[in-house]
């Protein structure tokens, strides 16, 4: 299971940023295991903004 407040490691999961728009950008971070599928409770996470952007990809890596 994928805990999104719990930092640690987890093996085959890739981040794609999709970006809507460049200046500010805007977009959102997909999150797919190795097998393609997201992680169970993660999916897309939306962003805007370049501090935006940082959340969302501690958010999706569990970082603080």
């Amino acid at each position: 299971m994928f805990d999104p407040g719990v930092a640690g490691t987890v093996e085959g999961v890739e981040i794609r940023i999709v970006l809507d728009r460049l200046d500010p950008p805007e977009g959102r971070l997909q999150v797919t295991s190795g097998a393609g599928r997201a992680p169970e409770g993660m999916g897309e996470v939306p962003f805007t903004g370049w501090l935006g952007l940082l959340q969302a990809l501690s958010l999706v890596t569990g970082s603080s």
